[in-house]
């Protein structure tokens, strides 16, 4: 009999994602959001062709769906990740690691907000820029494509965090910094990052022509590595036009709510033997109603932090929300991080770390 089980590569039992497995993530979990972030974004050209503008309540929406639903949750299991990844590892000593881990961490990055918010917010965007490019590495290698090795790793890192993190500040360049400003003031009022114009037009070129540079150089390196362009170019395609017409708050929102965050709570889940044997059959939503049960305790904890946040700071907005997001985002990626080295996600095949078989 043969089973699914958490796991570190272990001689003779590491084994690849089953295909059926890949065929299931890439058709019923990540192309249904890429459709949705294209139609988002004919949506919102055809708004502005039309001479009107998403209303900010209705930009607004996904961040506060992240709040409860798969955004601010996705981190919510970070200190079950060694028991799980470490064969022997407790619990206690997990959540232990992990804890301390949060509060050196956690109150650094704070501590940096108070010192210099603008500062903080720069190494925010920084910090996110390589935590969500690590989460598409991961994608490539669970699905066994994308560019493989090290550098090919790294182009793939590096440009599937630019859009994101840089094609708002050329495409919408008042937008973006109102939200830098509104968050950076969050801390210390008055705090400015630019003028009204936002980024000067010779840098949104520059921003613009890095971009487009780092999409071909990835699939180059796709190219190169013989595996199949397509996905990554429709992926990189869709998710340049969608910060390029999407306003920054709606984008982003969506982006980490469904892109980022479900990605995570994936790869989460097949580290858990129950969930990956749904995944393994063919049953997603099973995997993402436990992952709901396991992560609402530290969800509220942190539901906590933001409203304590909230009244101490005397704001409820986006940028109190991103103030917490930035804290806990630091360490979080630390998390992940270790993630990558102990499933060897860096390698050109699927990890394994994800996926093992036992004989029983």
């Amino acid at each position: 009999m043969t089973a699914l089980v958490r796991g570190v590569r272990t001689p003779g039992t590491a084994t690849e994602v089953p295909p059926a497995l890949r065929i299931r993530v890439a058709d019923h979990v990540l192309a249904p959001v890429t459709v949705v972030l294209a139609l988002v974004a004919v949506v919102c050209a055809a708004v502005t062709a039309a001479g009107g503008s998403v209303p900010v309540p209705v930009q607004l929406v996904p961040f506060a769906v992240s709040v409860l639903v798969f955004g601010l949750p996705h981190g919510a299991l970070d200190h079950l990740v060694p028991a799980r990844l470490r064969p022997g590892t407790s619990t206690l000593r997990s959540v232990t690691v992990v804890v301390v881990l949060y509060l050196v961490v956690g109150s650094a990055t704070a501590l940096l907000w108070v010192v210099d918010p603008v500062v903080g917010f720069a190494a925010f965007i920084a910090v996110t820029w390589f935590h969500w490019g690590q989460g598409d590495v991961f994608v490539d290698r669970l699905l066994d494509d994308g560019a493989s090795g090290r550098v090919g790793s790294a182009v793939t890192l590096v440009t599937r965090g630019a859009l994101p993190m840089l094609v708002p500040f050329a495409a919408h360049p008042a937008a973006a910094t109102a939200v830098v400003s509104s968050t950076a003031s969050v801390v210390r009022p008055g705090a400015a990052t630019a003028g009204p114009e936002g980024v000067p037009v010779p840098v949104r070129v520059v921003i613009g022509l890095v971009v487009l540079g780092l999409v071909v150089l990835h699939l180059v390196a796709v190219r190169r590595s013989g595996a199949p362009v397509w996905r990554q170019a429709a992926e990189d395609a869709v998710l340049l036009v969608f910060f390029a017409v999407v306003p920054p708050v709606l984008a982003v929102g969506l982006y980490f709510t469904l892109w980022h965050s479900v990605r995570h709570i994936l790869r989460l889940e097949l580290t858990d033997p129950t969930a990956a044997a749904h995944l393994h059959h063919g049953r997603l939503r099973a995997p993402f109603g436990r992952f709901v049960r396991q992560a609402w305790p530290i969800t509220a904890i942190a539901v906590a932090m933001l409203v304590v946040l909230a009244v101490v700071l005397r704001r409820a907005d986006l940028g109190t929300y991103l103030v917490l997001i930035a804290t806990l985002t630091t360490p979080h990626a630390v998390v992940v991080t270790w993630m990558d080295h102990v499933q060897h996600t860096w390698r050109r095949r699927a990890p394994g770390a994800v996926l093992q078989e036992t004989g029983s």
